[in-house]
């Protein structure tokens, strides 16, 4: 009765496995048929988060930063070994000449065989061992902060690269649609040449027009293009690989921070900054080090071990005792490493203060720009919509004959060139906004670096 019940509930469960997977394959099919094509391929639709997930997991330059941290938390664990006693074990064997002079009673041997251990602490060594792990310990944040800062780098240059590909689609629509607008005016000049409304001029001056609108959507096609195929470049991918970029131009367009705000934000979170710091920290506990060159070490060694010699069988023996070396001279070396370090330390010091400077400058230019491409998009908005009427009004008064086609033509090309300012003053403030989060040290537009890489893995899968 109980193998009849598990056999029913086996059965059960593996109909609604298959049901499962069935729905799962016809999702998928569905999903795949619906999916955007181009000459036979899957177009991949790609999100800003996804483009600097991928940027993040195939930068070459990242994965060297990486190591290198790797290689510093190991300059860590070398700085910190001589805190722990080193333990050795040595064994050796020698004949000897029994006709040696100088031969002692005690040694009137001619074989012996020896094998022991050595135990060595040291307690004082002038704190190099303490500030080389100092150092090590300030390199290895140094090197997180670098990491970081080269991380930031390629979410600025994706974005940048991002915002290209928006800003270069927009602008391919402004030409399709000025090219559109131009192709109806040349076939209304040409039926009102027909009717003897208008002279051959007119359609002459509109067929220019038409031509000059094509070039012009010529141009940006290959703009198109060409953006697509540098994203494409900056975050690994494929360059055979058709894309199209999920998002577009954004509607809302928030104003900036507050400049001393967003100041005290960078000081306290730019890499750059925060990496000087820690170079600045490091540089001194080295020079500490090199001081402590100039003080003895004091250790605890000791031994223990067998002896083997042909006038005696095995013996133990033992050693313990505390040993002091001071160095009095060696050639200046101390002093020059000592020197060295302190050049170091000044040298960093130095460029501490220029880091500074130079995020204060870039902080204030990534404002200005942010507000200038602020102005430029309220000013060109407004003008598209002026300049919109504007054609509008030039157009239904040549239909009506109260105008001359010079106005209408006139009026294309101002809102074509209204529009294209407006794609224009946009794109740009999407870059400089993205200049300003690098310099904060901060990346609005991405979630989390983890979520990022799970969406790469999957579309890359």
């Amino acid at each position: 009765m109980i193998g009849s019940k598990r056999i029913l509930i086996l059965t059960l469960l593996f109909f609604v496995s298959v049901t499962t997977l069935k729905q799962a394959f016809a999702e998928e099919r569905a999903a795949d048929a619906t999916a955007p094509r181009e000459g036979g391929e899957v177009v991949r639709t790609l999100t800003l988060d996804q483009c600097i997930a991928a940027a993040l997991q195939n930068n070459p330059a990242l994965q060297i930063e990486r190591e290198k941290i790797t290689e510093l938390e190991n300059d860590y664990r070398i700085a910190a070994s001589n805190l722990y006693p080193k333990l050795s074990i040595s064994a050796s064997y020698q004949r000897l000449d029994s006709d040696r002079l100088g031969t002692l009673p005690t040694m009137a041997y001619d074989e012996e065989t020896l094998a022991q251990a050595k135990v060595k602490q040291v307690l004082f060594d002038g704190g190099r061992t303490w500030f080389n792990r100092r150092a090590a310990a300030r390199g290895e944040e140094a090197q997180k902060e670098s990491a970081e800062g080269s991380r930031l780098d390629t979410v600025f240059i994706v974005s940048q690269a991002f915002y290209r590909v928006l800003e270069a689609r927009e602008l391919l629509s402004v030409s399709e649609k000025s090219r559109h607008q131009r192709e109806e005016f040349s076939r209304l000049a040409e039926s009102f040449r027909k009717a003897g409304r208008a002279t051959k001029l007119e359609t002459l001056k509109a067929e220019a027009q038409l031509l000059d609108a094509e070039r012009s959507l010529s141009q940006a096609k290959e703009a198109y293009r060409l953006s697509e195929l540098i994203l494409k470049k900056i975050i690994g991918m494929d360059l055979g690989t058709p894309i199209r970029v999920s998002d577009g131009l954004p509607e809302q367009l928030p104003e900036p921070g507050d400049e001393e705000a967003l100041l005290r934000e960078a000081l306290a979170n730019n890499p750059d900054i925060k990496k000087i710091t820690l170079l600045k920290e490091q540089s001194q506990a080295s020079l500490s080090s090199a001081y402590g060159a100039y003080l003895p070490e004091i250790s605890l060694q000791g031994t223990y071990g067998y002896r083997d010699r042909d006038t005696a069988s095995w013996t133990s023996e033992w050693t313990a005792g505390v040993f002091l070396e001071w160095s009095l001279f060696e050639g200046g070396l101390t002093k020059a490493q000592a020197g060295k370090a302190r050049s170091k330390m000044n040298q960093i010091a130095w460029n501490e203060r220029a880091v500074r400077d130079q995020a204060q400058v870039d902080l204030r230019e990534a404002l200005g720009n942010v507000r200038t491409a602020l102005a430029a998009v309220r000013s060109s908005r407004r003008l598209v919509e002026a300049q919109d009427e504007s054609y509008n009004a030039a157009l239904m008064f040549y239909q009506r004959g109260k105008s001359t086609y010079l106005e209408v033509l006139s009026a294309q090309v101002d809102l074509t060139q209204a529009k294209a300012s407006y794609v224009r003053a946009v794109g740009d403030y999407q870059n400089a906004n993205a200049k300003l989060d690098r310099v904060v040290g901060a990346v609005k537009s991405l979630g989390t670096e983890k979520r990022g890489n799970e969406e790469a893995e999957k579309n890359s899968s």
